[in-house]
């Protein structure tokens, strides 16, 4: 085991004796340490040949978990016994290996990206009607129907634009053998509902464990529940709950999940955030649940409590350079400090990208440029390097591709997207293409300088300094999230984007937007009065970078 002493309520929920075990641990609070540790306390209880299957949603958090549990079990060949996937990943593994038992054609099935769909709509010229497309087929798909049963569900729509293009990519779908990712889930709730096929998997597992409950659809929930029955541990917090889009049910999850568990094991206790970080994120938290207030587990650890700050701006320029002058200041201070700028929608970020994609002092990172991704920069580079010096890049990207598991689709698609990216660029080999990627940290997820993202890109990471910007009616919340259900939705995103931080956090809202007919005034968000936050201008924060550092 590690040498990470757990607390009292971490030790309880990865000790706890529990066959199935419901844990709510808000950002911050240990989770994964906590899985990582019950995992490896269930290694003791497998049956010969058996191992622990770890469910996560995202390669990042697929990585994060793999690097506690490595450091848990440091020299300990129980990490054999442990795997981790992603959920669209087990489907992928599910379907490749006992597809042909449901009558999929398996010698020419295609894989998907998660633009394959958008790429069908778009073949089918669908226009403005493919939106409304996309979520007919998502719905649809979050039963175990068969092809038939979801072509004949599409006719049973009310008819119109959207129902007519969904009938066509889908039939297109079905006459190619191309999957589209809702394709995975729904085969693999199809093959896990065969009694033979699940208990394959059930003797396989003698525990499971499911990062981020709140996360799950019901069709996850149940490949979850089929693919062990022995020990189940989910893991979560519903006030991050922010992925209804997509399928998400966060009630019915819990109300579910409640039934199996019974009640939960709570964490309270934060490791992440400095006081005056966790003032601001209970400001909105205890809006939502009166009883999730976080405590500082180590408030001794923050020098002067942290730092909290409001800004507002005239316009998105003077934002835009407000926000790189207090970079500059926080790196030249402190060169190793992670800063997170995250919009809730990448438009709102457009001016901040311009201003930090000329600086050269300090590293900036796009997350929604695969080519930035750490991991996937090491993979090109590690097989670039044992090609021919005249490959091409559409050879390299071959070759890259042929190197990575078939069932890992999330990694095949950043290679394709980081490649994309490659043949843009005037090299006419693929190593001098390579040489053209800035030297990135791949053990560090999060590495110092400058990162710029979206609200849902950013859920599970962590930074010494967040700036959540753009606090305004019409981006927080967003225009079709005003009200209701949606609404509501939109304040757990807020509260995601303002747990991100660890030491410092700094919203932003500007007075004027440029509109289609020139300058206009802008809406303060209806939660700006609410968020309880200290400083007020840059200089302020400013001043606490440098006292901080020179204590």
């Amino acid at each position: 085991m590690s040498g990470f002493s757990l607390s009292a309520e971490q030790l309880d929920a990865a000790t706890a004796s529990e066959k199935n075990l419901l844990v709510i641990a808000p950002p911050g609070c240990g989770k994964t340490e906590v899985l990582a540790h019950r995992a490896a306390s269930q290694v003791g209880s497998l049956e010969p040949n058996q191992r622990v299957l770890a469910l996560t949603f995202t390669k990042r958090a697929r990585s994060n978990l793999e690097e506690r549990l490595r450091i848990v079990l440091v020299r300990n060949r129980a990490h054999r016994k442990i795997i981790v996937r992603n959920f669209h990943g087990l489907a992928t593994e599910i379907v490749l290996a006992h597809g042909r038992t449901i009558g999929l054609d398996m010698e020419t099935l295609g894989l998907p990206k998660t633009t394959t769909m958008r790429k069908a709509m778009e073949a089918e010229s669908g226009g403005p009607a493919m939106y409304d497309a996309e979520r007919i087929l998502s719905e649809i798909k979050r039963s175990p129907l068969s092809d038939a049963e979801v072509l004949e569900t599409i006719r049973q729509r009310d008819s119109g634009e959207a129902t007519t293009l969904a009938e066509k990519v889908e039939r297109t779908r079905q006459g190619v053998n191309q999957l589209h990712y809702d394709d995975l889930l729904r085969h693999a709730q199809r093959l896990m509902r065969i009694p033979a096929v699940a208990r394959l998997y059930q003797a396989h597992f003698g525990a499971v464990l499911v990062d981020e409950f709140q996360d799950l659809s019901i069709q996850q929930l149940d490949l979850a529940l089929r693919s062990c029955t022995f020990k189940q541990t989910f893991a979560g917090d519903p006030l991050q709950g922010i992925y209804s889009w997509a399928g998400a049910s966060p009630a019915q999850v819990e109300q579910d999940l409640r039934k199996v568990c019974g009640e939960p094991i709570r964490l309270l206790e934060s490791y992440r955030s400095s006081p005056k970080v966790l003032e601001t994120v209970n400001s909105v938290s205890e809006q939502i649940d009166p009883d999730s207030t976080l405590v500082s587990a180590t408030p001794e650890h923050w020098p002067e409590g942290g730092c909290s700050a409001a800004l507002v701006f005239q316009n998105r320029a003077g934002e835009a350079d407000g926000l790189t002058q207090l970079a500059r200041s926080i790196l030249n201070r402190e060169p190793s400090a992670s800063i997170g700028i995250i919009a809730r929608a990448g438009w709102r970020r457009e001016a901040i990208d311009v201003a930090f994609s000329c600086e050269k002092s300090f590293p900036v990172r796009r997350w929604d440029l695969a080519i930035d991704d750490p991991s996937v920069v090491k993979l090109i580079q590690a097989t670039v390097a044992t090609l021919p010096r005249g490959t091409n890049i559409a050879d390299a990207r071959l070759a890259v591709l042929d190197s990575t598991d078939p069932a890992d689709v999330d990694t095949q698609e950043l290679v394709n997207d980081a490649f994309d990216i490659l043949d843009r660029s005037d090299a006419t080999t693929a190593k001098a293409a390579v040489k053209s990627i800035r030297v990135s940290d791949p053990k560090q997820t999060i590495g110092p300088g400058v990162h710029l993202l979206n609200a849902h890109t950013g859920k599970g990471q962590q930074f010494d300094w967040v700036f959540v910007i753009g606090l305004e009616e019409g981006h927080l919340p967003g225009k079709r999230n005003s009200q209701g259900a949606a609404l509501d939705e939109e304040q757990r995103v807020l509260l995601v984007m303002l747990s991100r931080a660890r030491h410092g956090l700094v919203v932003t809202r500007t007075n004027m937007a440029e509109g289609m007919y020139g300058p206009r005034r802008t809406q303060k968000s209806r939660w700006w009065s609410g968020l309880k936050l200290e400083l007020s201008s840059v200089q302020e924060v400013e001043a606490h970078v440098e006292s901080r550092t020179s204590l």
